[in-house]
């Protein structure tokens, strides 16, 4: 805004009078000053509030309206020179232009990304003899209002290592109204020759130029059996021959579509090689949709643009694909959580996150828009206003990956409590292996399970040590497993020395039993007697035999009484007993 404030000079004008008429006028113009920039800051203020608002949404996808704000607008006339004989005061405002009109429509809508590749973690086989790198990759291509522009066709890149074998299977499509199906049905490898042109023939029993483009999920309910192209012996000259491994697939579908990619490598080739990279990008621009897009159609190779070559320059001049080609220049400066953070190839090829849903990809990140291939940006786009293009400006149509081979074994260590002082070998619970299983998923490790593991005592030296736990240093009993050595430290202590006393029991006093002695029969003396026995005896028996006879009653087990009456009773039993054995002796030969 500007104020021309003028004043004509009459000649006969006084000096005073002029003072007066400038100071009237620069008084109204104070005024007129102040009001002008409180109106400014007032416009300030609103001002600031519509670029936060604008800023908000500068993210938001191609098409969405948003507020513009624009504050250098000015007047033409800003330096208007004074004119001559006149005093000229020119005051000029900077005026905020806000637009409350809808802006027109962008005939560019992101409908997310077009390449994902998404490594999954290597895993070795139930027979421990080959390892196998797996991968999901989708693919979705671009396309127009007008069913005309489109980007199609997947070029797929794979190292070309000794022994490997590769196997594809689809395990996402779509139905007649494009929602997703996932699936899983193994994809044949076919040669470019078994393409043939003759569309009519029973896609169940012979291949057509179909093959290589994803069945719909009716089609493969149908009995269609999805198919890969080997591009090797394409006869197209590409580069890469005997460096990497060329295959190519499309899809007739305007949505996402996946398959899983599995190379298992030998062993021995697998311990060179912890990363295990794949390239994917789209290989042709058509001006029509289906089919498989080739010269004779009309379509434009992409890899004629440097921003959409895979492969690049090296220092000396020759075809390079770094690390594609040669899978063991690939390391940790490369990969960050198991997956790529930058091209292992040419710089040019921008990294894809991964969200583990095939159904939609993801734009790139971290671009540089001097390398970076933008499509829109290259074939002119927003030039043709009345096509709606469904494309992407952060996502540069390719992708890489890496399949990480981790390797972990579990150990177990037995020292004496409170040293490093080992008293037992180190037991290998788990060689080193894969940490992850077939599965995807990390394999678990259990050290507790018998006394090799977790012995309740160890004999060291000569002495037993018992167990009493693990040491603050170790890894757990149980867990997952990861990569590198999981040691499991367990401590024992020597078993405490007890002797022990042997005590002396203390006798009881047995009082002895006395019997009462018994007076013999006379019968039961004759039946004990060896007198009644018929034979020859001795008719006087000797005195000794009188006394041995009483000995051996002495010797007789009776208790010891000390009653001197007992002895004197026995001496009297014994005479008593030889008197009348003499007398029945004596008797019997009176009567012979």
């Amino acid at each position: 805004m500007e104020i021309l404030i003028t004043f004509r000079r009459p000649h006969h004008m006084k000096k005073l009078t002029k003072l007066g008429i400038a100071s009237i006028s620069v008084f109204v113009l104070n005024t007129y000053t102040h009001t002008i920039v409180k109106a400014d800051e007032n416009r300030s203020s609103e001002t600031s509030v519509t670029v936060e608002l604008s800023t908000t949404e500068a993210n938001a996808p191609q098409g969405e309206h948003s507020i513009v704000t624009n504050n250098d607008s000015s007047s033409a006339e800003d330096n208007v020179p004074s004119s001559v004989g006149d005093y000229t005061l020119a005051t000029t405002t900077s005026e905020t232009t806000r637009s409350t009109a809808t802006p027109p429509k962008s005939n560019i809508v992101n409908e997310d990304g077009y390449v994902n590749v998404e490594g999954h973690p290597a895993a070795l086989t139930d027979d421990g003899k080959n390892v196998v790198y797996s991968y999901t990759v989708a693919f979705k291509g671009m396309h127009s209002s007008d069913h005309g522009q489109t980007v199609r066709d997947i070029r797929l890149r794979i190292p070309d290592i000794p022994g490997a074998k590769v196997d594809f299977t689809l395990i996402g499509t779509r139905d007649a109204n494009e929602n997703p199906v996932p699936v899983n049905v193994p994809m044949k490898v076919i040669l470019p020759d078994e393409i043939v042109s003759d569309s009519d023939t029973d896609p169940t029993t012979t291949l057509n130029s179909d093959s290589s483009i994803v069945p719909t999920a009716e089609e493969l309910r149908a009995g269609k059996k999805p198919a890969i192209v080997n591009m090797d012996e394409s006869g197209y000259n590409y580069s890469g021959d005997g460096i990497v491994h060329l295959y190519g697939i499309s899809s007739k579908t305007l949505k996402s579509t996946a398959f899983r990619v599995a190379i298992t490598l030998p062993l021995e080739e697998a311990k060179k090689i912890k990363y295990l990279p794949i390239d994917a990008r789209f290989a042709w621009k058509c001006s029509q949709e289906g089919g498989i897009a080739s010269y004779e159609e009309g379509c434009q190779s992409l890899e004629e643009y440097k921003s959409n070559q895979v492969y690049f320059a090296d220092e000396d001049g020759n075809l390079s694909y770094g690390g594609l080609g040669n899978p063991t220049l690939v390391d940790e400066s490369y990969v960050q959580d198991g997956h790529l953070i930058k091209s292992v190839a040419s710089p040019n090829t921008y990294i894809t996150p991964n969200n583990g849903d095939w159904t939609k990809i993801p734009n790139d990140t971290n671009i540089d828009p001097d390398t970076f291939f933008n499509y829109v940006k290259i074939f002119s786009l927003k030039e043709n206003k009345s096509i709606t293009y469904y494309a992407s400006e952060t996502e540069d149509m390719a992708d890489q990956d890496v399949s990480a081979f981790y390797q972990g074994n579990v150990l177990i260590d037995y020292v004496i409590n409170g040293s490093n002082q080992s008293i037992k070998p180190t037991y290998t619970d788990i060689a080193m292996t894969s940490v992850y299983g077939l599965d995807g998923r990390l394999k678990n490790y259990n050290t507790t399970e018998n006394n090799l593991e977790r012995p309740d005592y160890i004999i060291f030296n000569g002495q037993k040590y018992l167990l009493v736990g693990i040491s603050s240093s170790s890894a757990p009993e149980i867990g997952p497993m990861k990569e590198g050595t999981l040691h499991v430290v367990y401590e024992y202590v020597k078993e405490a020395y007890n002797p022990v006393t042997p005590v002396t029991p203390t006798p009881t006093p047995v009082s002895p039993i006395v019997p009462e002695p018994v007076q013999p029969s006379q019968e039961e003396v004759k039946k004990e007697n060896p007198l009644s026995h018929e034979g020859t005896v001795d008719p006087q028996p000797s005195q000794n035999s009188v006394t041995k006879s009483v000995m051996d009653l002495k010797q007789v087990g009776l208790p010891k009484t000390g009653d001197s009456s007992s002895n004197v009773f026995f001496s009297f039993l014994g005479a008593l007993t030889g008197f009348l054995g003499f007398s029945l002796i004596k008797k019997r030969k009176s009567e012979r």
